[in-house]
């Protein structure tokens, strides 16, 4: 494939290439594929985005992570909110800084929020534009709980434990969770279980070069991930990356997992999860009360050279237009970062759930990874099968993690 600028009915369009994992049967790759063919029509002789799909967001990241290092960075890609993946293409240098483009355009520089473009902001460069913002809870399985006797979602961290062990004794797995790539849905787990205290709440936003591992209040979350890692999750979840823990939710293997809205989308997809309904699944905080609720994808640009750099604006720009807008907002349930009419977005029966919830919430966080370094976030996959397999106790884990956070 060639990139850059091609010859449309004589005369010369800019050519974008679009890195993206929003193809196939990922549920967002119908409105990523009708905005960019609206978007070419209108464009039509001037600018064409071109899609380069790959296969997962892991796939995405790596491929990103090679551009930056060989100068072939795609001229647009979902810049994610994770800081293990933030920090690496914000340290390439190979972003472009929106910040004067965006402001040029007052009427969409005032509909960004401000929190959300703090964010995406590396040493007073604007590297992406905020799209989209998550709350994070924990989907259940309402007929494997009701089968275990279990009536409603735990309310705390004790009764938490209970439930696992009914649902185990039930025949059913508890818990999607994983240690490989980054340990996803783990990390949620993680998350859930320093943020629902005061003082873990505090240690999720304290800087990552701060960290401390060796207190109380990390150790005691690590000794309930111990034992979820332990008794309640499938055996293969140490290695099993993101793909293979969701999908045993889907098929009613397992019971529960943390995630976001996003999956929202497979879970009314039949093709991908038969048995969901309104009904058997739902969308709880986490016990004791908690929410996660993090920024998550920014859109950007690696272009190079004016012409291009101004056409990926563009595209940047359309997506923050009402229609492609909203559409997406209702498709992957996310909260805005960019404000808009609000009566147009149609979020999903079971996000509403959620986010009636959170308005309730004793506590609100951010991700683990936003935390903690990069490097911490690489160690667990090395790390967590130790701790499951009770190789390394709490304390040892948690001084494993300081190691690795002071040598880098």
């Amino acid at each position: 494939m060639i990139i850059g600028q091609v010859t449309v009915f004589g005369a010369k369009a800019t050519e974008l290439r679009f890195l993206t994992f929003q193809v196939g049967v990922h549920p967002e790759a119908g409105w990523l594929d009708a905005t960019v063919k609206s978007f070419n029509a209108k464009y039509a002789g001037k600018i064409k985005v071109v899609t380069d799909g790959v296969g997962t967001d892991t796939d995405c990241f790596n491929k990103l992570r090679t551009d930056a290092a060989t100068n072939t960075m795609p001229d647009l890609f979902m810049l994610k909110s994770d800081r293990s993946e933030f920090n690496v293409l914000a340290q390439s240098g190979r972003v472009v800084d929106l910040t004067r483009y965006l402001r040029a355009d007052k009427k969409l520089w005032a509909r960004i929020d401000e929190d959300s473009a703090a964010n995406y902001t590396d040493n007073g460069k604007l590297l992406g534009l905020p799209y989209v913002k998550a709350l994070v809870g924990i989907y259940w399985n309402k007929d494997l709980f009701s089968k275990a006797g279990v009536k409603s979602f735990p309310a705390t961290w004790d009764e938490f434990m209970a439930a696992c062990e009914k649902i185990k004794a039930s025949g059913a797995t508890p818990l999607s969770l994983m240690t490989g790539e980054n340990s996803w849905t783990t990390a949620l787990l993680l998350a859930d279980m320093l943020g629902t205290s005061a003082e873990g709440n505090k240690w999720l936003k304290g800087k990552p070069a701060e960290a401390k591992f060796n207190v109380p209040v990390f150790i005691d979350a690590v000794k309930k991930l111990q034992i979820c890692l332990a008794k309640y999750t499938t055996p293969d979840a140490f290695g099993s990356g993101y793909g293979t823990v969701v999908n045993y939710f889907f098929q009613s293997k397992t019971a529960m997992v943390a995630n976001g809205p996003w999956m929202i989308g497979s879970l009314r997809d039949p093709a991908i999860c038969p048995k969901a309904t309104a009904d058997n699944i739902g969308y709880a905080l986490a016990p004791g009360g908690g929410v996660i609720a993090m920024e998550n994808v920014s859109y950007a640009t690696g272009s190079k050279g004016s012409a291009k750099i101004n056409a990926s604006v563009t595209f940047l720009k359309f997506l923050a237009t009402p229609e492609v807008y909203s559409t997406y907002l209702s498709l992957g349930g996310a909260a805005p970062c960019i404000s808009t009419d609000m009566t147009n977005v149609k979020y999903d029966s079971i996000n509403n759930e959620l986010i009636n919830a959170s308005a309730k919430a004793k506590f609100k966080y951010s991700i683990f990874p936003n935390a903690v370094k990069p490097a911490v976030i690489d160690a667990l996959s090395q790390f967590l099968p130790s701790l499951a397999d009770g190789s390394l106790t709490p304390e040892q884990f948690a001084q494993k993690l300081q190691e690795t956070s002071d040598k880098n």
